[in-house]
């Protein structure tokens, strides 16, 4: 560089001007080729990438310029110049020169200046030649005012020095108490984080606790109605005794009524054997049914998946030829840049060529890898198809079988009941003919009426009030599985909200995996670029620092990716805590199954003990009947939790097949919160 040599008064005074922003530009070529030029090239990558750029357009105007740079390179051992190169070479050389002389006379008439009058360079001035002679006249010494100027001028120059070294330690105790600062502030904001995972533990533990009190609050309203019905039987336990009695005298007279009641008892029977069958055959064809329905759905599901794998087998065959080009691109390009070029940086240049095949090489492998294993996924989709349709035939004919089950058993029962019908005729015609031979026991036939009567209005008013109790008891039911419904129908829209955010998750995984593979790519990229960058600044060239720019900017859009993979690390998270809400609430479905079977129970009791009430039967056959469709909407919403049960296992198996778990989610989202922190710091 044979520019002059930037002046620093001039730059302290005024750096704003014009000769002084030329000659500040000096200083950046000048820089990195000092013998400090590792520490300043470390300080130029700190910058930004708009004053890097800046700083390379600068040095670019500086070194580029042929007044301003003199090429020494045919000086040394072994270089030959080109007889084309030498009358360019010797004119540049003329030029400095020049420039250089200059230069001299200027700088000695700056060294001049303080001894000698104004007057006397003007009057030198109009005699001055164009050339004038290296060794200049000798100045005289100064005077004493001058002298005496000189050292106030450095008086105040010290004071002044001595004043900005003043404030540069007050500088420097505020930047450390900031330092302090901020470091207390991260210590804070650590605890501050802490704590809040203390206290969302806590808030999870209260929610359990709270699921807990509601339970043993309804066991608590269970036991006070257990406690009154025992009170109740314990008053009518006083009232056994006088039945006790009563019942030895009316013994004798129910001989005759004995014969009614087991006819009756075996009508009953076998009324509530058919009731029972079809409840269990209609049970049978709702669970067929329902089976028949999930098969359906799963073989639609693993359809629509079979047509997505398939799309994206496309995707990635295109993506791999894609890549396949690009990488025969950049080897060209790369062979042609090595054809251009030779020098220090050929060897550079080849190890980025290496590299870079083996980047794409690899990727074409992970590229292969994945068709295949998509391939293998698409055969096991078509094995499990066929399995789910020789499924689905097989339960069509368990239908057709149930449905002629179903007709056999009527016949049955219909052949059954004209049997007993006829046993009754028989049993009515002896009767009439007892009546007809026995008319001297009309007296003691009317007082059993009206004992029967008397009996029937008892277990008639006791029957009411059975009744009573079990419509009670059937409202408590009803209220209870009405709950039920509502709480399974928030379960299936939360349910349904669950999988439309994990659909979202899966394409945002695939997203996250996208966005690592080009995270990878771009890093062994940048790594290369770095080292060819090194290999360039140490040789003195800076024409491949250009290329660093864009590669920084692919980082700066890196780190955006990778804070957007944070944020569905977090959300993923948050479905995840969903899921186990939803599962602790599905998990309470079997109580309330069991609590509908302990009230089935208690009307079946009712309806044995109170056989004769014909009314109160019919009700009571009402309540089961209520009771049954009761049954049955649990017995759906039950295969409906089944199937929000298995959707969700199917999705922590689809979570885990991509890889995303919840550890590692949580250690990502960890690093995630550790670079930040080093980034603020």
């Amino acid at each position: 560089v044979v520019m002059p040599p930037p002046n620093i008064l001039l730059i302290a005074n005024d750096p704003m001007s014009g000769n002084t922003w030329r000659s500040n530009l000096l200083m950046f070529p000048v820089c990195p080729q000092s013998e400090r030029k590792e520490e300043m090239i470390d300080k130029i990558k700190l910058l930004d990438i708009q004053t890097q750029a800046a700083i390379v357009s600068h040095i670019q105007e500086v070194t580029q310029n042929p007044l301003n740079v003199l090429d020494l390179s045919w000086m040394e051992e072994g270089a030959e110049l080109v007889p084309g190169e030498l009358e360019p070479l010797s004119r540049n050389m003329a030029a400095s020169l020049q420039q250089l002389i200059d230069q001299r006379d200027k700088a000695t008439e700056v060294r001049i200046c303080p001894t000698r009058p104004a007057g006397f360079y003007l009057s030198r001035g109009s005699k001055r030649t164009s050339a004038p002679s290296p060794s200049g006249p000798a100045g005289t010494e100064p005077t004493q005012e001058e002298k005496q100027h000189l050292a106030v001028e450095l008086a105040d120059a010290k004071a002044k020095l001595r004043r900005y070294r003043q404030e540069l330690e007050e500088k420097t105790e505020q930047l450390m108490d900031s330092k302090h600062e901020a470091e207390r502030l991260d210590q804070e904001l650590q605890k501050l984080k802490q704590e809040n995972q203390s206290l969302s533990c806590e808030a999870r533990s209260v929610r359990a606790y709270r699921d807990e009190v509601d339970a043993l609050r309804e066991r608590a309203a269970r036991v006070d109605r257990l406690e009154a019905e025992l009170s109740r039987c314990k008053e009518r336990l006083n009232d056994v005794h006088f039945y006790k009695t009563r019942m030895e005298e009316l013994r004798d007279d129910n001989t005759t009524l004995l014969e009614t009641k087991v006819l009756l008892e075996e009508q009953l029977a076998a009324a509530r054997g058919r009731c029972d069958k079809l409840h269990t055959l209609e049970k049978d064809n709702l669970l067929l049914h329902a089976k028949i329905h999930d098969l359906e759905m799963e073989r639609e599901g693993e359809r629509r998946r079979l047509e997505e794998l398939l799309e994206e087998n496309l995707l990635l065959e295109l993506g791999q030829k894609q890549s396949m080009n690009e990488s025969a691109h950049l080897g060209w390009e790369l062979e042609q840049l090595s054809k251009n070029h030779d020098g220090p940086a050929s060897e550079s240049r080849k190890s980025l060529v290496h590299e870079l095949n083996e980047g794409v090489s690899s990727r074409v492998l992970k590229l292969e890898k994945e068709n295949r294993e998509l391939q293998a996924s698409i055969e096991r989709l078509k094995e499990e198809n066929q399995l789910l349709q020789e499924q689905q035939l097989h339960t069509q004919e368990l239908d057709r079988e149930n449905q002629s089950l179903s007709n056999q058993t009527l016949g049955e029962e219909l052949l059954k009941e004209k049997q007993n019908l006829e046993r009754e005729m028989h049993a009515l015609r002896a009767d009439k003919d007892c009546q007809v031979r026995l008319p001297l026991r009309f007296s003691e036939q009317q007082h059993l009426s009206e004992a029967v009567k008397a009996l029937q209005e008892r277990a008639q008013s006791s029957s009411e009030a059975r009744v009573r109790e079990a419509e009670a008891k059937n409202r408590l039911l009803h209220q209870s599985v009405t709950d039920a419904g509502s709480r399974l129908a928030s379960l299936e829209a939360q349910l349904k909200v669950v999988s439309e955010e994990a659909e979202c998750l899966r394409e945002r995984a695939g997203r996250c995996e996208e966005v690592q593979r080009e995270a990878a790519r771009l890093e062994r990229s940048r790594e290369a670029l770095t080292r060819e960058v090194g290999t360039r600044i140490c040789a003195g060239s800076w024409s491949g620092y250009n290329r660093l720019i864009p590669a920084q900017k692919e980082l700066q859009r890196l780190a955006q990716q990778e804070a957007q993979n944070s944020l569905l690390s977090m959300e993923n998270l948050e479905l995840r805590r969903s899921m186990e809400n939803l599962r602790s609430s599905s998990a309470r479905l079997p109580t309330l199954q069991e609590e509908l079977q302990e009230a089935q129970r208690e009307t079946q009791e009712a309806q044995r003990k109170d056989p004769g009430h014909p009314e109160g039967g019919q009700e009571e056959t009402q309540d089961s009947s209520g009771s049954s469709g009761q049954e049955e909407e649990l017995v759906s919403e039950k295969l409906k939790a089944q199937q929000q049960n298995l959707e969700l296992e199917r999705l922590d198996k689809e979570l885990e097949r991509i890889g995303l778990s919840r550890e590692k989610l949580l250690q990502q989202e960890q690093t995630l919160e550790d670079g930040e922190d080093e980034e603020d710091r």
